[in-house]
């Protein structure tokens, strides 16, 4: 789908690709990975022909459409369908010059040039699914997070990380044959990311992944290039293989590195030692001519390691936050009402829950950034409070470099400790002389995340602290609030960054909170049990069984056979009802053919034949409601039996 042949780029005296050459095959999903600045977002522009190599070629197979997600918004005044609906722009022009062909027929300008064009449109209409986008359009936008009346709303009334979804949105809906994301989750919420990794699995095209979500990663490539010091590397299987791999390729070019250096270092004292010699000129020279043929072994690029302790904060009372009875509404809208919680001493929690569950007004409400309607928030003794979300990095004066940013943060370390901290959060050597105001979104993101650890509050509340954070990066801040010793609250998207240190899951829904102790992935089995246990439950009025997982033999086998039975009962009427939509939609089929074929008679575009042409457009358009209507109903007809059917009883 994709062939690089020999690429080269440079900015400066940095090489960012030397000699680089890849394939991305048909249906192949491949994760780029590499350092910060490595290049990778430098390659994706190539491939799209927004930047240019130096040297080299670019292939894409003919007839394969290649396309990313666009970080620059440009102004829309549509609603959100509208904008999504747009995404394909061949397909958009289809729509618009149908539009004014019917105007033109229905105005009685009709012509044999007008409606052989019409008819030549309507053709490529039906191939690209032009009656079905809608539908799949509607579902794109539920899965990223759209409610059915958000969908309908202008898209100007939405914050530019609800706007880079809807971006999201109109490129799956166009469905090009290549994919290139470059960090696609870090607009969106949990239950977002885990329908895009659906989504993407099963996706027919090809992908190309940059990405710094391992668990991402894991679930939707299958082989791995990394980018380093302007080469790619392939490494077959997803993330987690990429590592062990690469550090079984680490440990074999060290110790191939090492024979080569003593061999080196052997040859270079022969010259030395013989160098006067006019009796071992020959062979001296026979060694400087081998010295020059070898080319030295390159080792792995080797990634930075914390080996320092953050400071801790001040111990707290046992109770750092209670909320009591708390109402918070925007508007007509009410999140919380007559709510109460606390967090205990050293918890370190994960908010998890449905897109507007509440979820950013929570933690806001425990930061004090938003203020409450009514009701009482108590704050322990010594506490004190850093609140971190996506915009904090704003904050950070412009003028400063990196070092005077932490230097001014916490007095009571030394420069050595400070140099430390910035280099955990890769800031080295010169970096930190930089100033503030030429850094990467990344790079403002690592440095803020630094002065807070630097000097860190006794209860901390992050919002989204991974965004712009490669791997590296997450593992470092996920290592030190493993050790921070302090209360915390936390939302992120990524699961394994989560799974590091979190200790119980707070999920949110409605207004209430249900708490779930253990890390991310206990909750997401504990989840798996509820769901279980909640279809064992028999569906009688008036019984509650225990919703134990410890169910007795006895027990487990009645309840099983009134599963069966009750499965039995669901699925006939379903089964029944399908097939009656199964006959509707084969007779609408059947109508369409017939409509199909009046519009492909030259005859019908005849001026006399007007009458006819308009009342079958009118027909088709009718035919394709109807068979909407019904093709939705027979999918969720399915969705439900297949629901069923696969019960494990």
């Amino acid at each position: 789908m994709i062939y690089l042949k020999n690429l080269n780029k440079q900015f400066g005296p940095k090489i960012i690709l030397e000699n680089v050459s890849f394939h991305l095959r048909p249906g192949e999903r491949v994760g780029l990975v590499g350092e910060n600045g490595a290049g990778k977002t430098t390659l994706f522009r190539i491939i799209m022909q927004a930047d240019s190599a130096d040297s080299g070629k670019v292939i894409i197979r003919k007839d394969t459409q290649a396309a990313t997600l666009e970080q620059e918004l440009d102004d829309f005044n549509g609603s959100v369908l509208e904008r999504v609906m747009s995404g394909d722009p061949a397909f958009h022009a289809i729509q618009i010059e149908m539009s004014k062909l019917e105007k033109k027929m229905y105005a009685d300008s009709n012509s044999n040039a007008t409606t052989s064009r019409y008819g030549e449109l309507q053709h490529n209409f039906e191939q690209l699914s032009g009656y079905e986008r809608e539908p799949k359009a509607y579902a794109i936008l539920s899965g990223l997070g759209f409610s059915n009346d958000k969908i309908k709303k202008p898209i100007s009334q939405f914050s530019g990380g609800w706007r880079m979804r809807v971006e999201m949105a109109r490129l799956l809906l166009r469905n090009p044959g290549i994919l290139l994301l470059d960090e696609p989750t870090n607009h969106f919420d949990l239950k977002s990311v885990e329908w895009l990794e659906g989504f993407l699995k099963n996706y027919g095209g090809s992908l190309l992944l940059i990405s710094h979500d391992r668990r991402f990663l894991n679930s939707t490539v299958t082989r791995i290039v990394e980018l380093d010091r302007g080469t790619l590397t392939n490494y077959p299987g997803n993330y987690n293989d990429f590592e062990r791999l690469k550090k079984n390729r680490t440990l074999q070019l060290q110790s191939e590195s090492a024979n080569q250096k003593k061999r080196v270092n052997e040859i270079e004292r022969f010259i030395e030692r013989f160098r006067a010699k006019n009796t071992k000129a020959k062979q001296v020279q026979s060694r400087i001519k081998m010295l020059d043929k070898i080319e030295l072994i390159e080792t792995t690029t080797q990634t930075k390691t914390v080996g320092f302790r953050f400071p801790q904060p001040t111990r707290t009372s046992r109770t750092p936050i209670k909320l009591e009875n708390i109402k918070k509404s925007y508007g007509e809208l009410v999140v919380y009402n007559n709510f109460s919680i606390s967090l205990e001493r050293g918890f370190k929690i994960a908010l998890v829950g449905e897109n507007g569950a509440g979820k950013s007004t929570l933690i806001k409400l425990l930061a004090g950034i938003t203020s409450h309607d009514s009701g009482k928030i108590e704050i322990g003794h010594n506490v004190t409070r850093a609140y971190y979300a996506q915009h904090q990095s704003d904050t950070l004066d412009s003028e400063k470099t990196v070092l005077e940013s932490m230097t001014g943060q916490n007095q009571n370390l030394l420069r050595t400790q400070v140099r430390t901290i910035l280099g955990s959060f890769l800031f080295s050597g010169d970096d930190v002389e930089k100033k503030v105001g030429i850094l990467s979104g990344g790079e403002r993101s690592r440095l803020s995340l630094a002065r807070m650890l630097a000097s860190p509050a006794s209860l901390l509340l992050l919002d989204e602290p991974t965004n712009h954070l490669d791997i590296r990066s997450r593992e470092v801040l996920s290592a030190a609030l493993a050790d921070y010793e302090g209360t915390l609250c936390v939302i992120s998207h990524d699961r394994y960054f989560l799974d590091g240190f979190i200790d119980r899951v707070w999920e949110v829904s409605n207004g209430f909170v249900k708490e779930y102790v253990g890390n991310y992935s206990a909750y997401e089995n504990l989840k798996i049990e509820e769901f279980e246990i909640e279809l064992l439950k028999p569906k009688a009025a008036g019984k509650t069984p225990s919703a134990s997982p410890y169910l007795q033999d006895r027990d487990r086998k009645r309840l099983e056979a009134e599963e069966r039975n009750r499965k039995h009962k669901t699925l006939k009427p379903l089964k029944i009802n399908l097939k009656t939509v199964e006959d509707q939609l084969e007779n609408i089929l059947e109508k369409k053919i017939t409509t199909q074929k009046t519009l492909a008679n030259q005859n019908t575009y005849e001026p006399k034949s007007k009458e006819l042409l308009l009342k079958t457009l009118k027909q088709q358009a009718q035919l394709a409601t109807e068979e909407k209507t019904l093709t939705k109903e027979w999918e969720d007809l399915l969705s439900q039996i297949e629901h069923y059917e696969a019960e494990n009883i």
